[in-house]
Parts: C-alpha cells; structure tokens; sequence
C-alpha cells in the first residue's frame, strides 16, 4: 500500500509528538523529588513509548522502506 505524502506527513507529525511527549515526561520524572509522581511520570512515557512504537510498526508494515524518516 503506498501513503500518499500528506498521510505520511501527518504520521510523521504523530510520531514527533509521541517522542516529545516521552521527552517531556522522562524530564518531569527525573525533576520530580516525590517517588509516586516519578513512578507516574515513567509510567505516563512508558504508554507514549508505546504508542510511538507501535505506530512505526505499523508505518513499517505498509510503507516501502524510505519512504518515511523516524527519530526518536
């Protein structure tokens, strides 16, 4: 199945925010001093991981390697 390059744009985009969002709570877990709020952080980029993992796994299922570019 080939995406056309607005599809991949915007899968793209999804990907970016997913890895931001991993970002932005790993940092708010290593910045926080209460041992449940860090668990919650973790917790909260575990799921984002998980999403962003399972995203590219998809996008590699159906696009052709190179069409898309990742960055984690």
């Amino acid at each position: 199945m080939q995406l056309t390059e607005m599809e991949l744009f915007y899968i793209q985009e999804q990907l970016r925010s997913e890895a931001l969002a991993i970002a932005k709570s790993m940092a708010s877990a290593n910045q926080s001093t209460d041992p449940r709020l860090q668990q919650m952080y973790s917790r909260v980029a575990d799921r984002h991981r998980t999403h962003y993992e399972t995203i590219l796994r998809n996008l590699q299922n159906i696009a052709p390697q190179g069409q898309y570019q990742t960055q984690y």
